[in-house]
């Protein structure tokens, strides 16, 4: 059973000039850095209201240092954008949002208290319809 492909490298084409005209659109900001920002607000939000109650907020450091990274691209993983703790903005000498989320068994162990994977369980589908509608939106608007 043969598979005919005609037309296939024209919709890759296709394809490939949305994806340019939204990285260019002219408004600011490209599409897709607008649409991974905002998918990236209710995880971020959801992530701090669980890094204040569990664990419960004592010096506001880790509360503090919950950012949602810039939009990056790379050739393996194409654009994407990071929620959390970010090494290099830890302004405090010892480092321990790992050891928070994660638990440890040092000199005086700790259970773990995550904070950032139910976030993103809780708020996945939320983040998942922003951006399929800011997509959907972009598309249209071509």
């Amino acid at each position: 059973m043969p598979l005919d492909v005609n037309g296939f490298d024209e919709l890759m084409t296709d394809i490939a000039g949305m994806a340019n005209k939204m990285d260019a659109d002219g408004a600011g900001a490209p599409v897709a850095k607008r649409i991974l920002e905002a998918a990236a607000v209710p995880i971020h939000e959801q992530m701090q209201a669980n890094a204040s109650h569990d664990p419960q907020i004592l010096s506001g450091d880790l509360h503090a240092a919950l950012q949602i990274g810039k939009v990056k691209r790379s050739s393996k993983r194409g654009r994407h954008i990071t929620i959390g703790v970010h090494r290099k903005d830890w302004n405090n000498e010892d480092y321990y949002p790992a050891y928070v989320e994660y638990g440890h068994g040092g000199p005086g162990p700790a259970p773990a208290h995550p904070y950032i994977r139910p976030a993103y369980d809780t708020r996945q589908d939320e983040a998942y319809e922003i951006i399929r509608d800011g997509l959907r939106d972009a598309i249209d608007q071509m």
